[in-house]
């Protein structure tokens, strides 16, 4: 399932480049949004080829947001890109020899 980041999480004094708040089409509710909590999301980036994994930890708002919280903080580049939710844990070892492949 796609998703597609629409900003950081932020306060009033601060921005938490860890943590994005991410649309994921299908989506429509906050019902819904609370099932996919505690899964894992993938996002690679353009140049690099590095794969930032973070966990869905919440909703955000009403009409289907989550939060997703990553290890590390995240480049600007991630704001309107695609996330991938994964599933499965075999999908990420396949994603990350395909990377290790491209290099």
């Amino acid at each position: 399932m796609k998703g597609i980041v629409i900003n950081y999480q932020r306060g009033r004094h601060i921005i938490y480049t860890n943590r994005v708040i991410v649309k994921f089409e299908g989506i429509k509710n906050k019902e819904e949004a609370s099932k996919l909590i505690g899964k894992k999301v993938l996002w690679v980036s353009p140049g690099k080829r590095k794969m930032f994994i973070g966990k869905i930890v919440g909703t955000h708002g009403n009409k289907g947001s989550v939060r997703v919280l990553f290890r590390k903080g995240l480049p600007g580049q991630i704001i309107n890109d695609t996330v991938f939710l994964i599933n499965d844990v075999n999908i990420l070892k396949e994603l990350k020899n395909k990377i290790k492949e491209a290099k």
